[in-house]
Protein backbone atom coordinates (compact mmCIF):
# COMPACT_ATOMS: atom_id res chain seq x y z
CA UNK A 1 0.00 0.00 0.00
CA UNK A 2 1.01 3.42 -0.77
CA UNK A 3 1.94 5.28 2.64
CA UNK A 4 0.98 9.04 2.69
CA UNK A 5 3.79 11.42 2.87
CA UNK A 6 4.58 13.96 5.68
CA UNK A 7 3.15 17.44 5.78
CA UNK A 8 6.25 19.76 4.51
CA UNK A 9 7.89 16.48 2.66
CA UNK A 10 7.51 17.97 -0.76
CA UNK A 11 9.98 20.16 -1.84
CA UNK A 12 8.81 24.16 -1.68
CA UNK A 13 7.81 24.59 -5.53
CA UNK A 14 7.31 21.28 -6.16
CA UNK A 15 4.46 21.64 -7.80
CA UNK A 16 3.66 24.65 -6.21
CA UNK A 17 4.37 28.11 -7.42
CA UNK A 18 5.53 30.44 -4.87
CA UNK A 19 1.65 31.63 -4.90
CA UNK A 20 0.46 28.50 -3.83
CA UNK A 21 2.90 27.76 -1.07
CA UNK A 22 2.30 30.96 0.99
CA UNK A 23 -1.28 29.94 0.47
CA UNK A 24 -0.93 26.53 1.40
CA UNK A 25 1.27 27.64 4.56
CA UNK A 26 -1.22 29.91 5.68
CA UNK A 27 -4.19 27.76 5.30
CA UNK A 28 -2.35 25.33 7.35
CA UNK A 29 -1.63 27.95 10.02
CA UNK A 30 -5.20 28.94 10.08
CA UNK A 31 -6.36 25.13 10.86
CA UNK A 32 -3.31 24.04 13.03
CA UNK A 33 -4.86 27.21 15.52
CA UNK A 34 -8.05 26.41 14.91
CA UNK A 35 -7.39 23.11 16.29
CA UNK A 36 -6.39 24.56 19.55
CA UNK A 37 -10.36 26.24 19.37
CA UNK A 38 -12.59 23.04 19.24
CA UNK A 39 -12.40 22.32 22.84
CA UNK A 40 -14.89 25.63 23.24
CA UNK A 41 -16.07 26.07 19.83
CA UNK A 42 -16.23 22.74 18.45
CA UNK A 43 -15.54 21.09 14.42
CA UNK A 44 -17.67 23.97 12.96
CA UNK A 45 -16.21 27.49 10.66
CA UNK A 46 -16.70 29.47 14.41
CA UNK A 47 -12.83 27.87 15.30
CA UNK A 48 -11.72 28.08 12.00
CA UNK A 49 -13.10 32.03 12.00
CA UNK A 50 -11.52 32.55 15.23
CA UNK A 51 -7.94 31.58 14.11
CA UNK A 52 -8.05 33.70 11.33
CA UNK A 53 -8.40 36.47 13.69
CA UNK A 54 -6.63 35.94 15.68
CA UNK A 55 -3.53 35.81 13.14
CA UNK A 56 -4.72 39.08 11.63
CA UNK A 57 -6.63 37.71 8.50
CA UNK A 58 -10.01 37.82 7.35
CA UNK A 59 -12.53 35.60 9.74
CA UNK A 60 -14.18 34.67 6.90
CA UNK A 61 -11.43 32.73 5.77
CA UNK A 62 -12.32 31.49 2.17
CA UNK A 63 -11.40 28.72 0.94
CA UNK A 64 -10.03 27.48 4.46
CA UNK A 65 -12.43 25.11 5.47
CA UNK A 66 -14.69 24.80 2.65
CA UNK A 67 -16.73 22.14 4.12
CA UNK A 68 -17.25 23.51 7.46
CA UNK A 69 -16.22 21.11 9.91
CA UNK A 70 -15.45 18.03 7.99
CA UNK A 71 -12.44 20.38 6.56
CA UNK A 72 -10.82 21.01 10.06
CA UNK A 73 -11.43 17.29 11.03
CA UNK A 74 -9.74 16.04 7.90
CA UNK A 75 -6.99 18.33 8.90
CA UNK A 76 -6.91 16.89 12.38
CA UNK A 77 -6.80 13.05 10.79
CA UNK A 78 -3.98 14.26 8.47
CA UNK A 79 -1.93 15.62 11.30
CA UNK A 80 -2.16 12.47 13.63
CA UNK A 81 -1.43 10.24 11.19
CA UNK A 82 1.63 12.37 10.75
CA UNK A 83 2.65 13.15 14.46
CA UNK A 84 1.64 9.20 15.21
CA UNK A 85 4.18 8.15 12.14
CA UNK A 86 7.04 9.88 13.37
CA UNK A 87 6.62 8.89 17.33
CA UNK A 88 6.90 5.44 16.84
CA UNK A 89 9.49 5.72 14.11
CA UNK A 90 12.22 5.06 16.24
CA UNK A 91 10.46 2.61 18.64
CA UNK A 92 9.18 -0.38 16.45
CA UNK A 93 12.28 -2.05 16.33
CA UNK A 94 11.61 -3.17 20.08
CA UNK A 95 8.65 -4.99 18.70
CA UNK A 96 9.12 -8.93 17.68
CA UNK A 97 5.21 -9.39 18.00
CA UNK A 98 3.01 -7.98 15.08
CA UNK A 99 0.14 -7.46 17.26
CA UNK A 100 2.24 -5.71 20.26
CA UNK A 101 3.55 -3.63 17.36
CA UNK A 102 0.15 -2.78 16.00
CA UNK A 103 -1.36 -1.89 19.57
CA UNK A 104 1.49 0.26 20.47
CA UNK A 105 0.98 2.26 17.08
CA UNK A 106 -2.84 2.63 17.92
CA UNK A 107 -2.03 3.87 21.36
CA UNK A 108 0.13 6.01 20.12
CA UNK A 109 -2.65 7.36 17.63
CA UNK A 110 -5.44 7.53 19.91
CA UNK A 111 -3.90 9.58 22.35
CA UNK A 112 -3.82 12.22 19.58
CA UNK A 113 -7.08 12.16 19.87
CA UNK A 114 -7.36 12.46 23.93
CA UNK A 115 -6.67 16.32 23.55
CA UNK A 116 -10.31 16.51 21.63
CA UNK A 117 -11.37 13.76 23.24
CA UNK A 118 -14.74 15.75 24.81
CA UNK A 119 -15.89 16.71 21.40
CA UNK A 120 -14.61 13.88 19.65
CA UNK A 121 -18.00 11.98 19.36
CA UNK A 122 -19.35 15.53 17.28
CA UNK A 123 -16.69 14.77 15.16
CA UNK A 124 -17.33 10.96 14.78
CA UNK A 125 -21.13 12.21 13.91
CA UNK A 126 -20.19 14.72 11.18
CA UNK A 127 -18.32 11.71 9.51
CA UNK A 128 -21.15 9.42 9.78
CA UNK A 129 -23.09 11.49 8.03
CA UNK A 130 -23.96 9.90 4.30
CA UNK A 131 -22.00 12.65 2.29
CA UNK A 132 -19.01 12.63 4.73
CA UNK A 133 -18.71 8.48 4.58
CA UNK A 134 -16.19 8.57 1.85
CA UNK A 135 -14.03 11.45 3.85
CA UNK A 136 -13.99 8.89 6.73
CA UNK A 137 -13.08 5.71 4.75
CA UNK A 138 -10.27 7.55 2.65
CA UNK A 139 -8.67 8.55 6.32
CA UNK A 140 -9.86 5.39 8.27
CA UNK A 141 -8.04 3.67 5.25
CA UNK A 142 -5.09 5.35 5.44
CA UNK A 143 -4.50 4.81 8.86
CA UNK A 144 -5.09 1.47 8.97
CA UNK A 145 -2.57 0.61 5.61
CA UNK A 146 -0.21 2.98 7.35
CA UNK A 147 -0.55 1.06 10.71
CA UNK A 148 0.19 -2.55 9.36
CA UNK A 149 2.79 -1.24 6.59
CA UNK A 150 4.51 0.43 10.19
CA UNK A 151 4.00 -3.18 11.75
CA UNK A 152 6.29 -4.51 9.04
CA UNK A 153 3.62 -5.99 6.84
CA UNK A 154 3.81 -5.20 3.21
CA UNK A 155 1.92 -8.34 1.69
CA UNK A 156 -0.76 -8.12 -1.03
CA UNK A 157 -2.24 -11.31 0.09
CA UNK A 158 -6.04 -11.79 -0.80
CA UNK A 159 -6.89 -10.99 3.00
CA UNK A 160 -5.69 -7.47 2.72
CA UNK A 161 -8.72 -6.20 2.82
CA UNK A 162 -10.36 -8.40 5.63
CA UNK A 163 -7.33 -7.14 7.76
CA UNK A 164 -7.16 -3.44 7.31
CA UNK A 165 -10.77 -3.54 7.85
CA UNK A 166 -10.75 -5.60 10.92
CA UNK A 167 -7.72 -3.35 12.40
CA UNK A 168 -9.70 0.07 11.64
CA UNK A 169 -12.69 -1.26 13.44
CA UNK A 170 -10.49 -2.36 16.25
CA UNK A 171 -9.15 1.21 16.11
CA UNK A 172 -12.60 2.79 15.80
CA UNK A 173 -14.63 0.89 18.69
CA UNK A 174 -11.36 1.66 20.69
CA UNK A 175 -11.62 5.22 20.02
CA UNK A 176 -15.20 5.93 20.72
CA UNK A 177 -14.72 3.79 24.08
CA UNK A 178 -12.07 6.63 24.78
CA UNK A 179 -14.72 9.50 25.14
CA UNK A 180 -16.73 7.29 27.13
CA UNK A 181 -13.99 6.00 29.56
CA UNK A 182 -13.58 8.11 33.20
CA UNK A 183 -11.28 5.94 34.25
CA UNK A 184 -7.68 6.84 35.31
CA UNK A 185 -5.23 7.57 32.54
CA UNK A 186 -7.99 6.13 30.37
CA UNK A 187 -6.58 2.59 32.04
CA UNK A 188 -10.13 1.15 30.57
CA UNK A 189 -9.83 2.10 26.99
CA UNK A 190 -6.03 0.49 26.79
CA UNK A 191 -7.46 -2.58 28.21
CA UNK A 192 -10.36 -2.51 25.80
CA UNK A 193 -7.65 -1.95 22.76
CA UNK A 194 -6.12 -5.30 24.20
CA UNK A 195 -9.14 -7.22 24.18
CA UNK A 196 -10.11 -6.03 21.02
CA UNK A 197 -6.51 -6.98 19.38
CA UNK A 198 -7.27 -10.84 21.28
CA UNK A 199 -10.74 -10.81 19.16
CA UNK A 200 -9.00 -9.70 15.85
CA UNK A 201 -6.22 -12.44 16.49
CA UNK A 202 -8.81 -15.24 17.50
CA UNK A 203 -10.62 -14.21 14.55
CA UNK A 204 -7.54 -13.89 12.10
CA UNK A 205 -6.83 -17.75 13.14
CA UNK A 206 -10.87 -19.10 12.68
CA UNK A 207 -10.62 -17.56 8.77
CA UNK A 208 -12.51 -13.95 7.79
CA UNK A 209 -13.77 -13.97 4.29
CA UNK A 210 -12.09 -11.02 2.16
CA UNK A 211 -15.45 -8.08 1.82
CA UNK A 212 -14.96 -5.50 0.26
CA UNK A 213 -13.69 -2.29 2.63
CA UNK A 214 -15.96 0.11 1.41
CA UNK A 215 -19.13 -1.72 2.68
CA UNK A 216 -17.51 -3.16 5.53
CA UNK A 217 -16.72 -0.06 6.81
CA UNK A 218 -19.59 1.76 6.38
CA UNK A 219 -21.00 -1.15 8.53
CA UNK A 220 -18.77 -0.87 10.99
CA UNK A 221 -18.79 2.94 11.35
CA UNK A 222 -22.76 2.79 11.37
CA UNK A 223 -23.06 -0.03 14.21
CA UNK A 224 -20.18 1.14 16.75
CA UNK A 225 -22.16 4.85 16.61
CA UNK A 226 -25.72 3.87 16.32
CA UNK A 227 -24.52 1.44 19.22
CA UNK A 228 -23.22 4.47 21.32
CA UNK A 229 -26.27 6.70 20.33
CA UNK A 230 -24.42 8.77 18.26
CA UNK A 231 -26.95 8.14 15.40
CA UNK A 232 -29.89 6.89 15.44
CA UNK A 233 -31.00 2.99 14.21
Amino acid sequence: PQIRRLQGSMPEGAGFSGRDNAKNNTNLAILDLALTKVHDLGWGSAAVAQAATELGLSSMAHGVAPDGAISLISHFMDRALDETTIEVDDQLHEFEDTTECLRFICTTRLKQTLPYVKRWPEAAAVLAQPQNVPVAMHHLTNLSSQMWYLAGDKSTRIDWYARRSALAAVYLSAELFMCEDRSPSHQDTWRFLKHRFEDMDKAAHIGTKAVAFGEQFRRNLYNILASRGYVSH
